[in-house]
């Protein structure tokens, strides 16, 4: 059983990486591309670091860093019934970006380090046997702790490849894959389908170990390893992710096309 001081924990070596990648990075990098389209990397650090402050006031109905204005935003977006809900993210998504070219690259890095640390420590704070309001919904602590880790993998997957530079896979990947599976409803009801039947995971972890997520009469089972999976539902599959795993059963084609941990 996981338990919500090991997902902070891992949450922070991931966060760890991130930061050693930055801090030795000269101010005139900031503007080099990421594997993300369009995005470079203060785009990116900004974006994690408007994130986490959007998580912290939406969990603790405090303000973070340049929260009132975000919020606002956010709420005119969603409002909107002419437009799609995953086109209202990516709406509000660029529009975040925007603001963030606005400030210089090593404020950005300063407000990204403050931000999640507030976060990170309020995360860590919290009643495990409890859930929060974020995105819409009302999450546990150990979701709310994965989500920043996924989101903090994914981006610091783009940077590290926009820089040339390798991120290793490492068995922190496990709330990742959870917190896929965990996603599936929420992933195909955001495309207009109907919630799948349950789904079990028979994966290969970074360190060779075997993980095996979901009941065992599950009637789709998807089968690889770690990483392909996990850049599957980050979004991350620009490498043949897809191609590489195996899946059967009803909602098979589904779960590879759809599948999706974040908002």
């Amino acid at each position: 059983m996981t338990t919500l001081a090991e997902v902070v924990a891992d949450l922070a070596d991931e966060q760890r990486i991130l930061d050693e990648l930055l801090a030795g990075l000269p101010e005139d990098q900031w503007s080099t591309p990421t594997l993300a389209e369009g995005w470079d990397i203060r785009d990116t650090v900004g974006h994690l670091a408007d994130t986490d402050d959007l998580m912290y006031a939406s969990t603790t109905g405090e303000r973070g860093s340049n929260l009132v204005e975000i919020a606002t935003e956010a709420s005119e977006a969603s409002g909107r019934p002419d437009v799609e809900p995953e086109d209202r993210v990516d709406e509000f998504t660029a529009w975040q970006v925007a603001r963030v070219r606005q400030i210089p690259p090593l404020e950005v890095y300063a407000w990204w380090r403050s931000s999640i640390a507030r976060n990170r420590e309020t995360i860590a704070g919290y009643d495990a046997a409890k859930k929060y309001a974020w995105g819409g919904n009302m999450l546990s602590p150990l979701s709310l702790a994965s989500a920043r880790l996924m989101e903090t993998w994914a981006h610091s997957l783009d940077i590290h490849g926009g820089l040339g530079r390798d991120l290793p896979d490492t068995d922190r990947l496990r709330h990742i894959a959870h917190l896929g599976v965990r996603a599936l409803p929420y992933a195909f009801t955001l495309v207009g389908l109907a919630p799948p039947a349950s789904v079990r995971l028979e994966l290969t972890a970074p360190s060779g170990a075997p993980w095996r997520l979901g009941p065992d009469d599950a009637p789709t089972v998807v089968r690889g390893s770690a990483g392909d999976w996990c850049r599957i539902v980050a979004r991350r599959d620009r490498d043949g992710s897809a191609g590489r795993l195996e899946a059967e059963g009803p909602d098979a084609a589904n779960v590879i096309e759809h599948a999706r941990a974040f908002l």
